[in-house]
This record gives C-alpha cells, sequence and structure tokens, in this order.
C-alpha cells in the first residue's frame, strides 16, 4: 500500500501539481483550487463605486471576499463580502486612492488567491446645465462635469439609456444642444476614467426649457371713487410663475406686481402678478392707458399688453382757509378763501359743538357759487363755542375739508336803551328818538297808554321796526287825551330795554 501511495504521489509531483495532501488515505479526492476573479472592474457611483469581476469556473464559487488597501503593496483587509460577482461599496474616504482584490471561496470554505489589484479615487461625480440655472430661452447649453479621477471619454445624452449616443474626448465643459420643445430637460452623462473604471448612466441634471413669454391679460380694480388716498389694485395674467411683471399708467412709469402673496397679492404661485395702490396725493389720471410689462424666469420678454378700461383718476379740490369771528352772543360770521377748482360745485358749511367737525356733523348751509365766500350763522346760543369746517366738493363728489376755524360767542347783554322825543301836533303824535348801534339788534317796539307806567305788557303795541336805522315814527292819536309812549329795543336772542316814557300832547 505504502509503495502504490508514493508512486501516485510522484506522479502527482511530475504532473506540476501544487497541492499536498498528507493523508495515508489514498481514496481521498483532492480538494480543486478555487478560481482566481479576474477582470476587476470599477464603475463610480453617487454614492461610492460598484466592483464587478469574472470567474473562469462559476459552478465552482460560493462566494467572495472584497478586500482594500491604501496602496498597491499595502497590506490588504477584508472589507466586505458578496454572494454575486459584484459588490457596491460605499463609505470610503473621498478624494483617497483606494485599492481592490477580490478572493473567491468554495465549498468547504477553502479560500483562493487574492485577484490582481485594481484602484481608483472616489469623489464627487456630477452634472451641470448652465451653471444649474433653473431655465433656459435658448437651446444651446453648456454642460459642466466634475469627476474625481481624471477622465478620458464622456457619453452625454438626454436619453438614460444613451441609445444612440458615442463616446467623444473628455472636456470639463462641453456644448450640447436641447430636444426641441419647451419643458423639462433631462441629460445624463458617463464616463470612462484614465485608471481604468468608469461611471454608471446615474449621474444627470436638469433645467427647463422655455422659448416664449406671453401676457394673457391686464386689469385693475377701482374703488367707487379712485382719489388720492384710496386704494386700487392691479393685476396681470402670465402663463408663468418666478417671472418679472410691472405695469406703468400717465403719471407712473413703473409699479412692480407680485406673485409670492405679499403686496396685496392674494395668492402665491397662481401667475396672477398683483399690487395694492395707494393712490398719491396730486395723482389725476384722465382716461389713462394701463400697459403690461413680463419677462419671464429664462429672460423672455412677452409683448406688452393694455388693459381694456382706461384709467380714471379725479384729485379732490384744494382745500380753502376758514376763518370765524363772533359778531354777536348769536352770530359768527364765516369767511374763507375762494377755490380755483374748474369743476366747482358748492362750499358746505359744517358746525359742531368741539372740535371733531367733520360732514357728519350739522350741515349749516351750502353755497353754490364759487365766488361767495362769507356766510354769517346766526340764531346761535350766546356763551357758547362752536367750531366750523367748510368742505369745498367738485362735480365728482370728491371734497377737500378746510382747516377747523371756531369762536365763542360773548354773553349776550341787554340792548343799549335808546332816547326818546315826541312833539304834539293835532292829533298825532310824531315820536324820534336815538339810534341803537348794538350788533345783535334785531328791532325797535313802540308801546302806547293812556297811563303813566307804559310797559310791553300794559301798553298797546303801535309798531314793529326792524330797521336798526329808521328812528322816527307818527302816531295818530284817537281823541285829544293825553297819551304816554315807549319804545322798547329788542335783540336778536330777545332781550329788551325800554327807553324813557314821553306824553302828547
Amino acid at each position: 500500500m505504502k509503495k502504490i501511495f508514493n508512486l501516485l504521489l510522484i506522479l502527482a509531483l511530475a504532473a506540476g501539481c501544487s497541492r499536498y495532501i498528507d493523508s495515508s488515505d489514498v481514496t481521498q479526492e483532492l480538494p480543486l483550487q478555487p478560481p482566481i476573479p479576474i477582470g476587476l472592474k470599477l464603475t463610480h457611483l453617487a454614492e461610492g463605486v460598484s466592483l464587478s469581476w469574472q470567474v473562469s469556473d462559476t459552478a465552482a464559487a460560493r462566494s467572495f471576499k472584497i478586500y482594500t488597501a491604501d496602496s498597491l503593496n499595502g497590506r490588504y483587509v477584508v472589507r466586505d463580502s458578496s454572494q454575486t460577482f459584484s459588490k457596491t461599496i460605499t463609505g470610503l474616504s473621498a478624494g483617497r486612492n483606494h485599492f481592490f482584490k477580490v478572493s473567491t471561496l468554495v465549498s468547504g470554505g477553502l479560500e483562493g488567491p487574492l485577484s490582481e489589484a485594481v484602484s481608483t479615487r472616489p469623489g464627487t461625480l456630477s452634472i451641470t446645465i448652465n451653471n444649474d440655472d433653473k431655465y433656459t430661452r435658448l437651446r444651446s447649453v453648456t454642460l459642466a462635469f466634475v469627476v474625481p479621477v481624471a477622465a478620458i471619454l464622456v457619453q452625454a445624452s438626454e436619453d438614460p439609456n444613451f441609445v444612440d449616443a458615442h463616446w467623444e474626448d473628455f472636456a470639463p465643459t462641453l456644448s450640447r444642444t436641447l430636444s426641441d420643445g419647451d419643458g423639462v430637460k433631462r441629460i445624463f452623462a458617463r464616463f470612462q476614467f484614465a485608471d481604468g473604471s468608469g461611471s454608471a448612466g446615474l449621474i444627470s441634471d436638469s433645467i427647463i426649457l422655455d422659448t416664449r413669454a406671453f401676457i394673457d391679460s391686464v386689469y385693475f380694480a377701482l374703488p367707487p371713487v379712485p382719489s388720492p388716498g384710496s386704494a386700487m389694485t392691479f393685476f396681470l395674467l402670465a402663463g408663468e410663475t418666478d417671472g418679472s411683471a410691472e405695469v406703468s399708467f400717465p403719471g407712473l412709469t413703473r409699479l412692480v406686481l407680485y406673485d409670492d402673496g405679499t403686496n396685496g397679492d392674494l395668492l402665491a404661485g397662481d401667475r396672477i402678478y398683483s399690487r395694492r395702490y395707494i393712490i398719491p396725493v396730486n395723482l389725476e389720471v384722465a382716461g389713462g392707458i394701463v400697459t403690461g410689462k413680463f419677462r419671464d424666469a429664462a429672460g423672455n420678454n412677452a409683448d406688452d399688453r393694455t388693459a381694456s378700461a382706461l384709467l380714471n383718476i379725479s384729485r379732490a379740490p384744494e382745500p380753502v382757509t376758514l376763518t370765524a369771528v363772533a359778531e354777536s352772543s348769536s352770530s359768527i360770521r364765516l369767511s374763507w378763501s375762494q377755490s380755483a377748482g374748474s369743476d366747482f360745485a358748492s362750499y358746505q358749511i359744517y358746525r359742531h359743538i368741539n372740535g371733531s367737525v367733520s360732514n357728519n356733523s350739522y350741515l349749516v348751509s351750502i353755497v353754490t357759487s364759487r365766488n361767495t365766500v362769507a356766510f354769517t350763522d346766526d340764531n346761535l346760543q350766546a356763551n357758547t363755542p362752536y367750531f366750523y369746517r367748510v368742505y369745498v366738493y367738485d362735480n365728482t363728489g370728491l371734497f377737500s375739508p378746510s382747516n377747523v376755524a371756531a369762536d365763542t360767542t360773548p354773553v349776550n347783554l341787554a340792548p343799549l336803551a335808546v332816547k326818546l322825543a315826541v312833539r304834539a301836533q293835532d292829533l298825532s303824535s310824531i315820536l324820534t328818538w336815538t339810534a341803537n348801534n348794538d350788533n345783535d339788534f334785531a328791532s325797535y317796539q313802540i308801546y302806547r297808554d293812556t297811563v303813566v307806567g307804559v310797559t310791553e305788557t300794559t301798553g298797546r303795541l303801535l309798531t314793529i321796526i326792524n330797521s336798526q336805522t329808521s328812528t322816527t315814527f307818527t302816531d295818530t292819536r284817537p281823541d285829544t287825551l293825553k297819551y304816554y309812549y315807549k319804545v322798547y329795543v329788542y335783540d336778536g336772542q330777545g332781550l329788551m330795554t325800554g327807553s324813557n316814557e314821553v306824553a302828547a300832547p
């Protein structure tokens, strides 16, 4: 038996076999050497690298071990394992060279020799279109690449399967023409690197091709009476978001509109650009054309569009300056500057007993003549402050208030008495008296009686004279009896003072 074993051993050595089994059991089958992985290939991925390989005897291989080292002749340590002929390896340090070897494991756990080494340097792998712009209005674009190692070839295509794409010499930037038709365009890229590695076709970037802009409509919303201080809103309906819109009209060359939910815009991103606008003082527009302009995010300018309605903004009349002077205990004299408005309608005088007078206060009078610039407010209470404002109205209903003017009526004093004299002539009594010069004069009232002590209650009222300058009256006596006379002076608030008493004949 030992001779047979020695013979087999000699034959095995003669055949160049490198395996040696120290066993006296000549019937034991020698194990096969695990096949060495060949054709190792590295492919760069966004999240790491993919390592793939082949073996000569796929049936014998049960699994594989992946080794890494930081140099070609460095110490290789197990990094991972795989049941297939490839492995995605993540967590590698970017910017550093990594070396990879693979071994095969067969049944029983026997591991074969390590393969030849392959290496690469993981890192950023990207493509950007037009410096990562969101939009372009031109089909011609520039591609920029970032690669972790030196590249020699590149393919770039809108087709993720790279159908009909061809390899070309790598350059950091390349020009491409996008496919026709507005919309999102995505370009995919893959590379062949100088170290023998490549990349998967998962690197891509997108851009929106937008070759035209348009304005659907321009319009505005006005208050019932658009005038300085009131608010209006302008609108421009465009076909896209992210653009810039504005309107212009006589008196305003540029008013920026918004589509971001601010400045009066109701809803962000609804393609309706709008702006709430407070009409400034002194702006007046008659039949103004409102013109809208729009430039989209890609830089396309739409044709200008005008609103279908004309813009009319009226300017309120200039306010007048008011003064108030108390003339008596029952009257205040008002005077104001004349309105210069060509569409003048009226002066409206308002009064209140405190300084908050407005056109909701008591309406004293309406003056429709532009040339009438004074008014006396009478029948007032004595010793009372009164506040006034004059509102100037135009024919469109716009108005402007004057300043507040005020004065206080003085305390009411009884009228100054007059001096009465009488001259008898036949049956006539010719009465004369001195004039009363009080500002609140109302009337002279002449009384007669047949007894001494004439009063306004016991005597007979002969006449009432409302003219302050009329100071004579002739009474025809009914008989030759003696009659007694008195003149009472009344003011505007009913106070009175009697004169001296005279008799005739």
